[in-house]
């Protein structure tokens, strides 16, 4: 109990010091936490769209990496094919093509989908307008439309053609990119791919293994790969792991360093100001693992603070910035905040190691001199 009231005396004693102390640390939590929603944000939304598919498995061509990096296309007549293997309940095409529209001065690339409104491949949501498009007509996410300054009502142009927009949607934002839909026969004439198809939804009859039906399409439709719905969605979300993790994964460790730095270099100007203090302390008898317990604890409350604070912030701009800027997506996850816990709880530790060469090199007989 002595190690610990003598600790926080001489941390809340200092509050200017304390101060910066918890703002360094809570900058450092804040820049991990916001990078880790982030990440999970963009993660999540790259495969909202695919997630809310009514479909158990993915019919693609073999050899196709995922949706947004590689080109799949299967005959349109597989669809009776599959349709007919034990276990399948109901076939869906699905037909795509990454176009650019070219607005505002600006190339706004999106995914066409090819969508009738008799099929799962819509929007995830419709949140104002039509819901399913007529010839001549459009569907675009509303995050498209604000990034673009277009809403319903007003016209894009493709291929000399153009399309009004009759609905805005959600869901279907994926940061750079967004998924918008047109009619069938609008698609057919713009994407020329006749009796091919870019995709089947498969979904399965009641019982039936997903495993077992995924080899047997395999092994009937060739050059054909399929995946289970979950698989899917992680392999198209694949990208922003590949892109993103690593600048992800410096920054928080810049996060990490400048805690340690803030902390330690705080504590340690403390302590040196404070050796006199130390000095009394071993004189009556204190031991050098006593005077690093204190340093120990002084670095640990900080860094639950600055943790504290930290998490409070990181939650509000989160927030708050979402409302001004749609493409700011972040995910909290309490397993995030656990482990983002461990490393503030960490960062203290390792900050506590700064003073204590210090500490040891501390001589009882210089309190007594004149």
């Amino acid at each position: 109990m002595p190690t610990l009231l003598i600790a926080l005396r001489n941390l809340f004693g200092e509050r200017g010091r304390l101060i910066i102390t918890i703002s360094g640390v809570t900058f450092a939590v804040v820049l991990i936490i916001i990078l880790q929603a982030l990440y999970q944000g963009w993660s999540f939304k790259t495969g909202e769209y695919i997630r809310a598919q009514d479909a158990d498995l993915w019919v693609g061509q073999a050899g196709s990496r995922d949706m947004f990096h590689s080109i799949s296309l299967l005959p349109a007549p597989a669809r009776n094919t599959i349709a007919g293997i034990n276990g399948v309940s109901e076939v869906t095409p699905f037909v795509v093509k990454r176009v650019a529209f070219h607005v505002n001065d600006k190339d706004r690339v999106v995914y066409l989908v090819r969508y009738d409104g008799a099929n799962s491949t819509g929007p995830v949501r419709v949140v104002e307008g039509k819901s399913v498009p007529r010839s001549g007509e459009i569907i675009v996410d509303r995050i498209f439309a604000n990034n673009s300054q277009v809403g319903i009502g007003d016209t894009l142009e493709l291929a000399d053609e153009r399309f009004t927009i009759v609905g805005l949607s959600s869901g279907g934002d994926l940061v750079t990119l967004s998924f918008a839909f047109i009619s069938g026969a609008d698609a057919d004439r713009l994407f020329q791919l006749p009796n091919l198809v870019n995709y089947f939804l498969v979904k399965l009859q009641p019982g039936a293994d997903p495993a077992m039906t995924a080899r047997s399409i395999e092994s009937t439709v060739k050059n054909s790969d399929v995946f289970e719905q979950a698989e899917f969605i992680h392999v198209n979300a694949e990208f922003i792991r590949e892109s993103f993790l690593p600048i992800i994964l410096v920054l928080v460790l810049i996060g990490v360093a400048t805690g340690i730095a803030v902390i330690g270099l705080t504590i340690f100007t403390s302590t040196i100001e404070k050796s006199r203090e130390y000095g009394v302390l071993k004189a009556i008898g204190a031991t050098g693992g006593q005077l690093n317990r204190i340093v120990a604890v002084q670095s640990l409350t900080s860094g639950l603070l600055g943790y504290i604070v930290g998490v409070a912030v990181a939650v509000a701009l989160g927030v708050i910035i979402g409302k001004f800027v749609p493409e700011f997506v972040v995910r909290f996850r309490l397993i995030d905040f656990v482990w983002i816990f461990s490393v503030a709880v960490v960062m203290a530790l390792l900050a506590s190691l700064i003073p204590t060469r210090r500490l040891a090199s501390i001589n009882p007989a210089d309190v007594f001199k004149a």
